[in-house]
């Protein structure tokens, strides 16, 4: 399989794979400090690190935690409802799109 494929299979079973697992199991973010931990701040953490360890395989999860929250993040969500609204899903279903096309230079760091 082409790098540039495998990085979008991850990438996208990544995204569905934390849809699957919150909307069946809907438990909020851990806080610690005040501060509420969402999946995209993990995405944040892992798609560096995958560039600084040159493993496309940990970018895509990082790239797709980060990539599936975006759209909630955008309209400005407020609850577990918002994240799965008509415009959060717009969003995702768009940047997927994007992400599909431009993968080849999404991996242009890895």
């Amino acid at each position: 399989m082409e790098i540039k494929n495998y990085f979008f299979v991850i990438f996208l079973i990544t995204i569905l794979l934390t849809r699957i697992i919150l909307y069946v199991n809907p438990t909020p973010s851990p806080t610690i400090k005040g501060i509420r931990f969402h999946h995209y701040m993990y995405g944040v953490i892992l798609a560096p690190l995958g560039i600084l360890f040159s493993s496309v395989a940990i970018f895509s999860v990082g790239f797709g935690l980060f990539v599936d929250e975006l759209g909630y993040l955008l309209i400005g969500g407020k609850n577990h409802k918002d994240n799965y609204s008509k415009n959060s899903l717009l969003f995702l279903t768009g940047f997927i799109i994007l992400s599909y096309f431009f993968r080849e230079k999404l991996l242009f760091w890895v």
